[in-house]
């Protein structure tokens, strides 16, 4: 995931975006780099449109439900009364 964000940062700073580019990211917030998953990313996006690519998950993230299902109760009452024994 740290790949990923550090490509987006590079694009939005003006960068290419290559694997040195990203490595230098990773480095400067203190991350370790995993030279496989930069390689394969890289690979996977050259020649493709940052945009566009994001464009495409937005649309794909619509039909998946978020939200809902609210939170578990409280528990229940304390304190407060002396207890008979």
């Amino acid at each position: 995931m740290q790949e990923i964000a550090a490509l987006l940062l590079c694009k939005i700073g003006g960068k290419s975006g290559s694997a040195d580019d990203i490595k230098a990211v990773i480095a400067a917030a203190g991350g370790e780099a995993n030279d496989d998953l930069i390689s394969k990313l890289v690979g996977d996006v050259e020649g493709k449109d940052i945009n566009e690519l994001l464009a495409a998950g937005m649309d794909k993230l619509k039909d998946v439900p978020m939200g809902g299902g609210g939170g578990g109760g409280g528990g229940g009452g304390g304190g407060g009364g002396d207890a008979a024994a």
